[in-house]
C-alpha cells in the first residue's frame, strides 16, 4: 500500500504538469514522478473524486485516457491564484516550521514560506509575519527535527549511522550500528525503521530516544527488495520474532478494559467473573516482570513457569530491601 502523503504529494504534482503538457504519455508521466504506471492508473482514479463546491459535474477533475495518452478537463480552477485566509497561511508556516528537513531543502522550505506571504491579501501580510514571529517550536522538537533531517540524509545516501540509543523498557542505553532504511510518523512519535546491526535484524528505533548520532561515512548498503516500510503503519510498532517468549497473564476485571486497549496486538480471552486472559510475545521478560508489578494483585503470570519464578524472585529482592 502507498504511502497516502506520498501518494498526495505525488497527485498534486501531476495534475498541473498534465495541464501543461496535454496528451502526455503514461509512461513518461510515471518516469516524471518516479512511479510505476499501475500506481499512477489509481492515483488517477483518485483525480476523479477531486472537485470544489458546489461540487456540480462541470466541478470535479475529467481524466481522459486515449490509448496512453492522458487529457485532463475541468482543472481551470487550479490554475487560478489561491487566495489564502491569515488562519490558513500561519497553519501552513507552522507546518513547514515543524517538517524535518535536511539542510538542502531548508532552502525551498524558505521559498514555499515567501509564496505563502505572497498568497495573502497585502494588508494581511504584515499580520501574518508578526503572528508567525510568535509561534516558536519547542527546543525538543528542534532537536528531534535535527536528528531526522540526519537520518533523512543516510537514508538518501544509503550511510549506516551510529547512535546511542535508550530502550524503555530495559532502562539502559546502548551504541548501535543501523543502516536506516526509512522513517515513519506513529501516533505523533517519529521512528526511523532499519538493520540493526547489533541485533542482526530489522527494527523501528524511537527518533526522540536517540541521544547522539554519527553518520557513518564508509558503510554504505542497499535497501532490500523485500522491504515494506508500509508495514509499520499498524495500531502498535511491536513485531514479534522467533526469539520472542510468550507470556500468558490474568487480568483483574477492574483493569482488563484499560489493559485490552493498551494492548491491541495481544490476543484475549473474557473470563464469566470479568477478568481477561492476555497472550503476549515479549523481547524482553524483564518488562512483564515490572508491569507486573507496578499492579501487584491485579495481574497474574500463568505461564510460562519460568517467568512466574523470576516474577517470585524479584518480589522477594524487593520485600528483602524494605526489611533490610
Amino acid at each position: 500500500m502507498t504511502d497516502p502523503g506520498d501518494r498526495l504529494a505525488r497527485i498534486l504534482t501531476m495534475i498541473p504538469y498534465i495541464r501543461k503538457h496535454p496528451g502526455i504519455r503514461l509512461q513518461d508521466l510515471a518516469a516524471y514522478v518516479a512511479c510505476d504506471p499501475g500506481e499512477i492508473l489509481k492515483d488517477l482514479d483518485a483525480v476523479l473524486l477531486c472537485g470544489v463546491p458546489p461540487y456540480l459535474p462541470s466541478d470535479y477533475i475529467s481524466v481522459v485516457l486515449e490509448g496512453d495518452r492522458i487529457h485532463l478537463a475541468f482543472a481551470e480552477h487550479f490554475q487560478r491564484p489561491v487566495n489564502l485566509t491569515l488562519e490558513e497561511a500561519l497553519s501552513l508556516s507552522l507546518a513547514i516550521e515543524m517538517l524535518p528537513l535536511a539542510a538542502r531543502r531548508r532552502e525551498a522550505a524558505e521559498n514555499l514560506r515567501h509564496k505563502i506571504a505572497g498568497a495573502l491579501p497585502s494588508g494581511a501580510r504584515k499580520a501574518w509575519g508578526a503572528a508567525a514571529k510568535r509561534v516558536q517550536v519547542g527546543p525538543r522538537r528542534r532537536e528531534e527535527r535535527k536528528r531526522i533531517a540526519d537520518l533523512e540524509d543516510a537514508i538518501e545516501t544509503r550511510r549506516a549511522v551510529h547512535i546511542e540509543y535508550y530502550t524503555a523498557s530495559r532502562d539502559e542505553m546502548t551504541e548501535r550500528d543501523i543502516r536506516p532504511y526509512g522513517l515513519i510518523e506513529h501516533e505523533g512519535e517519529w521512528y526511523v525503521v532499519g538493520h540493526c546491526l547489533l541485533r542482526d535484524r530489522e527494527l523501528p528505533f524511537r527518533v526522540d530516544r536517540i541521544r547522539s548520532l554519527r553518520l557513518l561515512a564508509e558503510e554504505t548498503f542497499e535497501v532490500p527488495r523485500s522491504f515494506k516500510l508500509e508495514k509499520y503503519r499498524r495500531a502498535t510498532m511491536y513485531f514479534r520474532t522467533s526469539r520472542d517468549l510468550r507470556v500468558k497473564l490474568r487480568i483483574a476485571p477492574e483493569l482488563a478494559r484499560r489493559v485490552r486497549e493498551e494492548h491491541p496486538a495481544g490476543k484475549t480471552r473474557d473470563l464469566p467473573d470479568g477478568s481477561l486472559i492476555l497472550h503476549l510475545s515479549v523481547s524482553q521478560p524483564e518488562w512483564v516482570i515490572s508491569w507486573v508489578m507496578e499492579r501487584a494483585g491485579q495481574v497474574e503470570v500463568l505461564a510460562p513457569e519460568a517467568m512466574r519464578r523470576k516474577l517470585a524472585e524479584a518480589c522477594e529482592k524487593t520485600l528483602g530491601k524494605y526489611e533490610g
